[in-house]
């Protein structure tokens, strides 16, 4: 009986089950398929533009045994791909063995910058979050993999004028770490010699915190500052999804 009921369960519209868990979801265009195997359209509006794609699950069975519900994903927009394992819980989620890249034309969807025409590799990216319960603090409690970038001439507005800067090749490795009673997603950025660029922190309101080095800082060719190389000499917090709303 109990076998049957799952079977039952597994057998529902996906898009049913949507409209119940998420009803005001406006992200979502169009949902196929059931909870075992389906595939969605979605669509962020990011200000004048947008960042539209699709995604794909089928279920893992063997996910059960751990008390959870997962499934193997595959999500894309324009030519940007990431692939791996989700598991959902009744407080925590988990993205698991995620590879895949994340092309230029993506990353300026989300950003108003002039990036170089490289993308972005995702290896082996693993994190896992859990809801914050009574006075336990929620949010990243583990993260590892690594993000590469090739780099090449970056232009930034700030203030009015549009800064370049040439960015080296970027390795940036994922930790979780426990900072002000808070646990943060963590991603170090380093160059090829392993030294250090910069650090972006994570919290579970999706707040960015973006520090970058001396080091780093000396690639763009107006700059006159004087500091160790491993100094941070730029600190900026912002929304991660800026143009999404939420905090300020």
């Amino acid at each position: 009986m109990v076998l049957f009921m799952l079977f039952l369960l597994l057998q529902m519209p996906a898009t049913w089950v949507i409209k119940k868990v998420a009803p005001n979801n406006s992200y979502i265009q169009h949902v196929s398929g059931n909870l075992w195997q389906g595939a969605l359209i979605w669509q962020l509006p990011m200000g004048a533009s947008s960042l539209s794609g699709s995604g794909a699950w089928s279920w893992r069975p063997l996910s059960l045994l751990f008390g959870k519900m997962g499934a193997n994903v595959e999500v894309n927009t324009g030519q940007s791909t990431l692939v791996g394992k989700v598991n959902l819980g009744q407080n925590s989620w988990q993205i698991d063995d995620f590879n895949g890249k994340i092309t230029p034309e993506t990353l300026a969807s989300l950003v108003n910058w002039q990036l170089p025409n490289a993308a972005i590799d995702v290896k082996d990216v693993r994190i896992d979050h859990q809801a914050k319960k009574g006075e336990k603090a929620g949010g990243f409690t583990k993260a590892d993999g690594q993000l590469l970038w090739a780099g090449g001439e970056m232009g930034y507005p700030s203030g009015g004028r549009v800064f370049h800067l040439m960015m080296p090749k970027v390795y940036a490795s994922l930790s979780a770490e426990q900072k002000n009673n808070a646990n943060l997603l963590h991603l170090s950025l380093n160059n090829q010699q392993d030294k250090r660029l910069g650090d972006l922190y994570l919290d579970d309101n999706m707040m960015l915190d973006v520090n970058l080095t001396q080091r780093l800082l000396e690639t763009m060719p107006d700059y006159k500052g004087q500091a160790p190389k491993d100094t941070p000499v730029v600190s900026v917090r912002q929304p991660l999804f800026a143009n999404l709303g939420g905090a300020q």
